[in-house]
């Protein structure tokens, strides 16, 4: 079949009904998916610049969980703090009543340092056999301790614990490794004599003794009121303080027991905000164990809960530098990934009133064309006409 021939005219609105009906189709299609751009076909530049920003858009998106969590780990760490702050604040109150007590000698502890030879056998070197001393808390009965032969240091400690008011104790001596100091301590606010018998063996066991700084053991010492029932509970703050630690973190992050915080600010990974962490133990925080023996001991557990206090109080500070400093980061890449995202879409998105305005064009521009196509086909109809 060979080409069917169109005039001129009705060629020429032919060509124009069907670029007409192309731009109908593009115009309900951007209406359809909101966007005047949906492809790279359509305008690449735009499409890859708008490509560009949303994915920017979705890393940060993607950074805001960590930097969230970040916020949290610090938040976290700021409550161990105040929780910290309260537990040292209780053991600076049982100082504080140990301090308010009597001062006196309720320890004996012996210069003397003895070895584990000593400790095993104490006729070996410390005393003799059948030598004797005598203790007596306030006015009660007067305890006799007679030395027997092999007789350890133990066994002495043992013995002199079965009297009511009296606790004795093996103190470690950290300069020589295996050696150790004895300690007696009256427990019930009574006075305390130690007084030798038969030769001098608690001379020999509690040395030259220590009472109040370094003073010569007396016969007789007044003792306070429980300061070793104080000092218990000092201690047992003291654990406490270490329980608490490992329970302070967050997510795996403990800020208060030796973990870093890492919070990453960009894609790239080249900004960045590193909080180093502390070990806030009882060890870590300069707390020593409990010895309030003298009042010089007290003080100095004073002084170590101050800087305690002191330190907690300037970590908390810059924890809180740090977690503003996260939050203003979290409030920027916030409003950014929304800027970034305007961006992609003002490249891209259409406007519905200019492509609906365009829509009613065209269609006003087709119906013209048809209406055009309709008069150009009259000539024709009107050589029928001869031939009616």
């Amino acid at each position: 079949m060979g080409d069917i021939t169109l005039t001129a005219a009705l060629r020429a609105n032919l060509l124009s009904l069907q670029s007409t009906a192309d731009l109908l189709g593009r115009t309900q299609f951007r209406l359809a998916t909101g966007n005047k751009v949906n492809s790279a076909l359509d305008n690449p530049s735009a499409f890859f610049a708008s490509q560009s920003l949303s994915n920017r858009a979705n890393d940060l998106s993607g950074l805001l969980d960590g930097i969230g969590q970040s916020v949290q780990a610090l938040k976290a760490a700021d409550e161990g703090i105040k929780g910290l702050t309260k537990l040292i604040n209780q053991a600076k109150s049982i100082a504080e009543t140990a301090k308010s007590q009597a001062s006196g000698g309720v320890l004996y502890t012996g210069t003397v340092s003895i070895n584990s030879t000593n400790q095993a056998s104490l006729t070996a070197a410390l005393a003799a056999n059948n030598d004797t001393f005598k203790v007596q808390v306030g006015s009660g009965a007067v305890t006799t301790f007679t030395i027997g032969t092999g007789e350890t240091l133990q066994t002495l400690v043992d013995q002199l614990n079965t009297i009511d008011g009296v606790s004795a104790t093996l103190v470690a001596d950290t300069a020589n490794a295996g050696n150790v100091f004895v300690q007696l301590r009256t427990t019930n606010g009574q006075t305390l004599t130690v007084t030798n018998g038969t030769n001098t063996p608690a001379t020999a066991i509690f040395g030259a003794g220590v009472l109040n700084g370094g003073a010569a053991l007396p016969a007789t010492t007044t003792a306070p009121t429980d300061r070793v029932s104080l000092e218990s509970q000092y201690n047992t703050i003291r654990t406490q303080i270490n329980q608490y630690i490992t329970d302070t973190g967050y997510k795996g992050i403990n800020l208060l027991n030796g973990d870093n915080l890492v919070t990453q600010f960009n894609e790239k990974n080249t900004s960045s905000l590193t909080v180093t962490g502390v070990t806030y133990t009882s060890t870590g925080l300069g707390i020593s164990a409990a010895a309030f023996g003298t009042t010089a001991n007290i003080q100095t557990a004073l002084d170590q809960i101050t800087t305690a206090l002191s330190t907690l109080r300037n970590q908390a500070t810059s924890f809180g530098n740090n977690l503003s400093v996260i939050q203003t980061r979290e409030d920027f890449t916030k409003n950014l990934v929304n800027v970034l995202r305007d961006g992609s879409s003002a490249l891209t998105i259409a406007d519905k009133n200019e492509e609906g305005a365009n829509l009613l064009a065209l269609q006003t521009s087709q119906q013209l064309g048809i209406q055009a196509l309709s008069l150009a086909s009259q000539a024709n109809q009107s050589v029928l006409r001869l031939f009616g």
